[in-house]
């Protein structure tokens, strides 16, 4: 099928990431009636949505994390692939370098205003590409970009990239770090989408908080030592954040509806992480687990062959100020999820994937962790594939029944296809592979939106 818009052909050649899947694609397009290898459920209806860094011309982008949004959506029915479709966030910033025009932004925006480029989430109706600052940009189901979406103009500053969703309350639960007096605003929105609250919390500088932890009560800030450097800033890097190591690592604890000056702070060894497998209560104390690193943006980006990730679980001690550190697995996980009615409850199951040795290739298999029994299982990508995020999708009443829905990349057709895993047979043969003729870049995060 002919490309919608033809973009420039050539990778920025000032990207840390100019080789292999990490390249921009250089056209919007749309494919209808997917081939299967394998059976599609019958029971997957909906839209999977992938979103990532996508820059469409030279000077767009020198960092892995700022290249313009771009949204993938691969919708099934009822065991048909029915259609494959990319579209850019239509940001000011893109207008400015293609022409393509922009959709309405709200004057209420936050500086700096991002690109939509991390993350995309369903909540209350409304499909928001979410980026590391800035407001949302709401999309409709075929990836048109609607506008800034900013809670009826009650929010007022930046929002996260990994909102949480409460499984039995519906609200929504999120934070914004900024760079002006008030350093870290925390919010909770209703099943409606109606924000109903909204806290500032006193921070000493800027910290980059990419995620969070939340359980059924409590809120878990991440206050590590990769920090906001004006340094930086005057030589005109585009990133401005660097793991300073004298910054003490630190989570804030808080009630989930609580005010900032609530927050309880307890000391944690020098790490990073970007992101959270889940929390939960479990009586005083609270159990998280992320995807811990050593360091990492040592030279201002991220760096996997820096320092390896591991799974670690923290169980954070408000009641000894003191937090307890265990290493759950150590093959270099990425990309963590769990089946989304378990969020904030106490869980057994994790899925990730996993960052490959080779930079060249990215990443590689896929692995369910049994939590309970300290056990693991691989989905392993054969001849150089490279899974990405895998996203749990619940069919059934066990909190491992339904599949997992991951975009892998094929290099010997450098292209990309779903690969859908039934979970209660992870390292069994996939259920089913969708084809995609087209190439989906690696990305960042994404959801399943079910039919309604």
């Amino acid at each position: 099928m002919q490309p919608i818009s033809p973009l420039n052909s050539t990778p920025p050649p000032a990207s840390p990431y100019p080789y292999g899947n990490f390249q921009p694609v250089v056209h919007e397009v749309e494919h209808h009636e997917l081939r299967v290898r394998g059976c599609l459920p019958a029971d997957l209806s909906g839209l999977l949505l992938r979103n990532g860094p996508n820059p469409p011309t030279q000077d767009r982008a020198n960092h892995w994390f700022l290249g313009d949004g771009m949204v993938h959506g691969i919708r099934l029915d009822k065991g048909r692939a029915v259609s494959y479709r990319n579209r850019y966030i239509r940001t000011q910033a893109l207008e400015q370098a293609t022409g393509l025009r922009a959709a309405p932004e709200s004057l209420a925006k936050p500086f700096p205003q991002g690109v939509g480029n991390v993350n995309v989430i369903q909540h209350a109706g409304h499909i928001l590409a979410l980026g590391e600052a800035g407001f949302p940009y709401e999309l409709d189901k075929d990836l048109q970009t609607l506008g800034h979406f900013d809670f009826a103009g009650a929010l007022r500053s930046h929002m996260t990239a990994h909102p949480k969703v409460d499984p039995d309350t519906g609200e929504l639960l999120f934070f914004g770090y900024d760079y002006g007096d008030v350093k870290l605003r925390y919010h909770v929105a209703d099943r409606a989408g109606k924000l109903l609250h909204t806290t500032c919390i006193d921070m000493p500088t800027t910290s980059m908080m990419h995620d969070f932890g939340v359980t059924q009560t409590r809120v878990v800030h991440m206050d590590l030592p990769v920090v906001f450097d004006l340094e930086m800033v005057a030589a005109g890097q585009s990133f401005p954040f660097r793991f300073q190591a004298e910054h003490p690592a630190r989570l804030g604890v808080m009630p989930i509806h609580g005010h900032g000056e609530q927050v309880q702070w307890l000391p944690l060894p020098t790490c990073y992480v970007f992101h959270v497998m889940n929390a939960y209560d479990q009586q005083d104390d609270i159990v998280m687990d992320v995807v811990q690193y050593d360091r990492t943006f040592v030279s201002g980006h991220v760096d996997f062959q820096d320092t390896t990730p591991r799974l670690v679980r923290w169980t954070i001690k408000p009641n000894h100020n003191e937090v307890h550190e265990e290493v759950l697995a150590t093959q270099g996980p990425e990309f963590p999820r769990i089946n989304p009615h378990y969020a904030g409850r106490p869980y057994r199951f994790g899925y990730t994937a996993t960052i490959s040795p080779d930079p060249q290739r990215g990443f590689a298999d896929l692995v369910q962790y049994d939590l309970q029994d300290g056990t693991r299982k691989i989905a392993r990508m054969e001849r150089g594939r490279a899974a990405g995020e895998p996203v749990f999708v619940p069919c059934g009443t066990a909190e491992n029944e339904g599949y997992v829905l991951s975009v892998v990349y094929d290099p010997s057709r450098a292209q990309s296809d779903l690969l859908v895993l039934d979970a209660t047979r992870f390292d069994g043969p996939p259920v089913a592979c969708v084809e995609l003729p087209a190439r989906i870049p690696f990305g960042f995060h994404g959801d399943w939106i079910p039919d309604a």
